[in-house]
């Protein structure tokens, strides 16, 4: 119950005018309920340095006992007491760091993140939270992330996020937000970006002092810091911020294809090869063991259109593609599926006194069988030598006549995942009349 001498003090004064609120962002609007009291929202919603008396402008009522049931009550949200609902780290890889006030924790999967932690990641480094409302943000490399709110207000359940970008950049899948009162903001020194319910990307380049934020589904807001200068970016589309807080609006570019993105890859590094966008500076492809791309395993932007990744592991993989336009921009991602099993094969050929000896060698598990093969004059000839279900690594010819070869070597390799075959590329090899010797190219 509220004091009987503070109601007196609260019907003695007369109606005052509903006071200005404060912009729209930083109020939250609350609908009063059968059974609500001034006390009991204060006591059990508001900050300690707030009271029920500081209610009663914004509920236009002289006694504090009638609260009448649905009055919206717009009320700043520093006054409202939050929960924090910590992230989750969901996998990282590479090298990151994370601090909380200024002191490096070691990093878990299944951890959680709380406000204020700081997030940095090097190269080829990723690092992806799951939001309490499912929402994810991956962190790419070369990038410093601090997340500055995670919370839950208690009177309302309305969520309130805010990561600021510091430098290289960040991607995120939010989830459609239920309340128009819910915020996701993500913040640089220069912009920020609010979005209900979309993906997108923000990022900050501390050379220039430019902001980008780049839209691949829904709308989002772009403004400076404070909120001013607000401008809509819809899909397709993205924005660049520069230090003065001049906004300018780009259609993204469309996405890429690549050149038989299903071939399977058995090489010692991964390749792919990108079909050229009008438009595109650079390109920028991201492998992943899962297609949300949460579990990042490697990123790799390149200024030409031929992709060569390492320490790929085996397995059915994915793999997104975008163009990066001249204005900084990225555009518009496409992914595929590929199937990675390392079985590679080198090899070599060196003459000795008695003859040639070939060798080979590669990577990969499993049971590995070769095949050697010669050709005398030309690569479409057949084969002089044939040589199937070879278990050891090297083969000898003696008394080859004088001429022109080609020779290969091929490999099938069977693991607990099947079959693989590849061949090494045909090699030229030249043999001179005797006095003079032969040479391998």
């Amino acid at each position: 119950m509220i004091l009987a001498m503070a109601m007196q003090a609260a019907t003695a004064v007369p109606p005052r005018p509903r006071p200005r609120p404060a912009p729209a962002e930083e109020t939250i609007s609350y609908v009063v309920k059968p059974r609500d009291t001034l006390d009991r929202l204060s006591r059990s919603f508001l900050v300690p340095a707030q009271t029920w008396k500081k209610l009663l402008p914004l509920a236009r009522i002289r006694d504090p006992h009638r609260l009448p049931i649905g009055r919206t009550l717009v009320i700043p949200r520093s006054w409202l007491r939050f929960t924090v609902e910590p992230a989750q780290l969901a996998s990282y890889r590479g090298t990151i760091m994370v601090a909380i006030d200024g002191r490096a924790v070691p990093p878990a999967i299944g951890g959680t993140i709380g406000e204020g932690a700081q997030i940095s990641t090097a190269a080829n480094s990723f690092v992806t939270l799951i939001l309490a409302d499912r929402s994810k943000l991956v962190i790419p490399s070369q990038s410093k992330v601090t997340v500055r709110q995670l919370r839950r207000i208690l009177l309302t359940g309305t969520m309130e996020y805010r990561v600021d970008v510091e430098a290289g950049r960040v991607e995120t899948k939010v989830t459609p937000l239920p309340s128009p009162q819910d915020r996701y903001r993500i913040g640089t020194p220069i912009s920020l970006t609010a979005v209900r319910g979309t993906e997108f990307r923000v990022g900050y380049d501390t050379g220039p002092r430019l902001a980008a934020a780049e839209v691949l589904s829904g709308t989002v807001a772009v403004s400076r810091p404070d909120g001013a200068a607000m401008q809509l970016v819809d899909h397709a589309y993205g924005a660049t911020t520069d230090a003065g807080g001049v906004t300018t609006l780009a259609a993204l570019l469309p996405a890429p294809d690549l050149l038989d993105p299903g071939k399977l890859q058995t090489a010692d590094s991964v390749e792919f090869h990108v079909t050229p966008i009008e438009g595109a500076a650079r390109y920028r492809v991201v492998l992943a063991s899962d297609a949300g791309f949460v579990e990042n395993l490697a990123e790799q932007i390149a200024d030409g259109r031929d992709f060569a990744l390492t320490d790929v592991p085996n397995g059915n993989l994915f793999i997104r593609v975008s163009a990066i336009g001249g204005n900084g921009l990225e555009g518009l991602a496409q992914a595929f599926s590929f199937t990675r099993r390392l079985a590679s094969i080198h090899a070599e050929a060196k003459q000795e006194a008695d003859g040639f000896r070939f060798r080979w060698f590669g990577a990969g598990g499993g049971k590995r069988r070769y095949r050697f093969q010669l050709m005398n004059g030309s690569l479409d000839s057949r084969a002089i030598v044939d040589e199937v279900g070879l278990t050891r690594d090297e083969v000898m010819l003696r008394n080859l006549p004088p001429g022109t070869y080609y020779w290969r070597v091929g490999l099938s390799q069977t693991d607990e995942s099947g079959e693989a075959e590849s061949w090494t590329n045909p090699e030229k090899l030249t043999i001179t009349a005797p006095g003079k010797r032969g040479r391998s190219k």
